[in-house]
Formats: C-alpha cells, sequence, structure tokens
C-alpha cells in the first residue's frame, strides 16, 4: 500500500499523517505528504508529535506536483483546499476526503493553541489507524 496524504501548506496535518503512517502502517507500506503549497514545519507541530513519541525526523514539506498522484494506491486529503484543488486522479475512487481544522489556524492563547495542535494529532492518528484497520480505502 502506498499513500499520499495532501493538505494545504504540507507543514501540519499531512506532516502529522506521514509521520503517523510511518509509526503505524505494517512493514512494506510506503507514505508520503505534500501540499498545494508549502510552508515550514511549526516547531508546535512537531513538539505535539514529540509528545506522542513519534519522530518527524527527515520530513519536509514539498508540494504535490513533485509526485505522480496515480502511482500511490491512496491519495488522502486533509483539508477542503485540497479536496477541491487537487487534480483529478485516473481512478477517482483512490481520492478519500478526509478534511479537519487545520491547528495553524488556531488563535487563542497558548494552551487553547497547544490543545488544538493536540487534538489535530489525534484526529490525523484516527485517519491513519482507520487506513491501517481497513476501515478506509477506494471509495470509502
Amino acid at each position: 500500500m502506498k499513500v499520499l496524504f495532501v493538505c494545504t501548506a504540507n507543514s501540519c496535518r499531512s506532516q502529522m499523517a506521514e509521520a503517523w503512517a510511518r509509526h503505524l502502517f505494517p512493514e512494506g507500506w510506503q507514505a508520503a505528504s505534500a501540499g498545494l503549497v508549502t510552508y515550514r514545519i511549526t516547531d508546535r507541530t512537531r513538539w505535539v508529535m514529540e509528545e506522542a513519541g513519534v519522530s518527524m525526523e527527515g520530513q519536509c514539506p514539498k508540494t504535490f506536483d513533485r509526485f505522480d498522484l496515480d502511482e500511490f494506491d491512496l491519495v488522502v486529503t486533509l483539508s477542503e483546499e485540497a479536496g477541491r484543488f487537487l487534480p483529478e486522479l485516473a481512478h477517482p475512487e483512490r481520492h478519500l476526503r478526509r478534511p479537519m481544522d487545520d491547528p495553524m489556524a488556531s488563535d487563542g492563547d497558548p494552551e487553547e493553541r497547544r490543545e488544538d495542535f493536540r487534538t489535530g494529532r489525534d484526529l490525523v492518528r484516527s485517519v491513519v489507524q482507520d487506513l491501517v484497520d481497513g476501515r478506509l480505502g477506494p471509495g470509502g
């Protein structure tokens, strides 16, 4: 199984998904992440993943046009924008839309922002775990 996770800027949600996938996917499964555009991976993103015991070592922002989307078994979009602006796949049923709130948009005090990032991290983990458990797949 080869999965690409895409969000708007490849700085938070899709990066978290790539890290969770590397942590949770069975041997032989592959994961990558990308964005419509790129922005640096924030310290808060890295921090909440490290807090969960998941490394983001070696990950860097990339745009989706670096990949041949049709080489992936699944392309999972994690933002409304990515779902709308991603080019149509040769097999559209391989595009799974799982939009969620962007922790980067949090505007609360520092503790509220940390909680928003933790919530985002946990939502992303559940999407990845659903893939592993077979609850998500083409057409799902």
